[in-house]
């Protein structure tokens, strides 16, 4: 039965929200899409529609208009200061999008704006596993900075980064970060840390480091007797 307004006139966009409601229930997805953004173009505030049309969106490769609608729901969410349902909308685009490197970013910066520095910490670390090969050193390095800032020596943080800028020409920063790091890590990522200095490097000093973090006391290795 159609929806009608207290006058008893038919309600178009209500009448469209049903069908578009209707389509999407019988897998229709395609009709679906096509209703709900009528519905936003009349309505370009309904962030229910803009939640339920997102993943629709992206599972037909249209993700960059998908995270349009993310952002768009997020922002209103934010202005309303309700950072929960913010928060929720941030991930799910992070979750059904990961390659838009906006979700992540902002994910992060709202979970560092609310005091929750580890669970920020752990989603730049998330993120940076989308973005690999040439394409992604920019987005990572990016992700892996703002990562650092929470937990500046973290080992595998700084050998990941370190290894991203010695891929972007920045060698020499890649070895001045991992003579910092080697002055703090022990055992088994001091020896991560001096073998990557010996394979950016392939110098006799880096390879003689790399032989002293061998030994459990961090000395040089006893010569052998004839």
């Amino acid at each position: 039965m159609s929806s009608t307004t207290r006058g008893g006139a038919a309600d178009p966009l209500q009448e469209l929200l049903t069908e578009a409601h209707r389509a999407r229930n019988k897998g229709r997805e395609r009709r679906a899409i096509g209703l709900y953004k009528r519905v936003l173009l009349e309505d370009p505030r309904n962030v229910d529609v803009a939640l339920r049309v997102a993943p629709m969106l992206a599972r037909r490769g249209d993700g960059f208009e998908a995270w349009q609608l993310y952002r768009r729901a997020a922002r209103h969410f934010a202005k309303a200061r309700r950072f929960g349902d913010c928060l929720s909308v941030y991930r799910e685009a992070c979750r059904v999008v990961p390659w838009e490197f906006e979700a992540w970013r902002l994910c992060a910066e709202l979970l560092i704006k609310m005091g929750r520095d580890d669970a920020a910490f752990q989603t730049l670390l998330d993120a940076r596993t989308h973005f690999r090969g040439p394409t992604g050193h920019a987005q990572a390095i990016a992700l892996l900075s703002r990562a650092r800032s929470i937990e500046p020596w973290d080992t595998q943080v700084v050998i990941d980064l370190a290894r991203l800028y010695a891929r972007s020409d920045l060698g020499d920063v890649s070895l001045e970060l991992l003579s910092c790091l080697a002055l703090r890590a022990r055992g088994r990522e001091l020896r991560q840390v001096r073998a990557l200095q010996w394979r950016l490097t392939l110098s006799f000093r880096f390879a003689w480091l790399w032989l002293r973090s061998l030994n459990p006391a961090g000395e040089e290795p006893a010569r052998q007797t004839a």
